[in-house]
């Protein structure tokens, strides 16, 4: 796999397995999960597990008052989210991304399971020297990924300087998931991309959708 698929949402596998295609497959995403697990099984594994068992295990003693008072709080505000999650309400956990990247991920549970996964990767930018990710580079790692996409769309905006750009907006749709990716252009820009569970996208696309009016009103 390509260093720019390396943080970007991936297939179990990209090849065919048992006759069934990749597409097919259960999508994984960042930190170790995939779509459609229970909030149990998110909080077990990854980034997450491993934080809550540092909190489990303490030795808070060792660190700095301040730095101590924010690991407390950081470990109290994981058991909250762990514990929502798992309550069955709609609820979203913000982790802690990935600071190299300028990548920040939120997590959405519906029902007690993983629906949603949102991240939003800065520009790069060489006068604040950090590399974050283009929107062209998420693109070709997605395109490789799942093929071309299922439909796709352009708008102009501009940015706080009044600069003209030309914003993307991809997306793909499969039997078990969907992807979609838009581009904020411009000086401070950002890419947004998201997954979601194919029954959380069509209840997504469906509430978005125009309501017809009552001719009786």
């Amino acid at each position: 796999m390509s260093k720019i698929l390396i943080g970007l949402l991936t297939l179990a596998t990209l090849s065919l397995a048992g006759g069934v295609l990749a597409q097919e497959q259960p999508m994984k995403v960042k930190g170790g999960h995939q779509l459609g697990e229970t909030a149990e099984q998110f909080f077990a594994e990854g980034q997450e597990k491993e934080m809550l068992s540092a909190c489990a295990a303490g030795g808070f003693k060792s660190l700095l008052k301040s730095d101590r008072a924010q690991a407390k709080q950081r470990c109290g505000e994981l058991a909250d989210a762990r514990q929502q999650a798992m309550g069955g309400k709609r609820f979203e956990y913000q982790s802690a991304g990935n600071l190299s990247e300028r990548r920040t991920d939120t997590f959405t549970f519906d029902g007690g399971h993983l629906v949603k996964v949102e991240l939003i990767y800065s520009a790069p930018s060489a006068e604040f020297n950090y590399r974050g990710q283009a929107f062209d580079e998420i693109f070709a790692g997605l395109k490789q990924a799942y093929g071309p996409p299922t439909g796709e769309s352009t708008k102009p905006v501009q940015d706080v300087y009044g600069v003209q750009y030309l914003a993307h907006r991809e997306f793909w749709v499969m039997p078990h998931a969907a992807v979609l990716v838009t581009e904020q252009p411009g000086q401070g820009g950002s890419t947004t991309l998201v997954a979601f569970t194919r029954a959380e996208y069509d209840r997504t696309m469906a509430a978005g959708a125009p309501k017809a009016a009552n001719p009786l009103e």
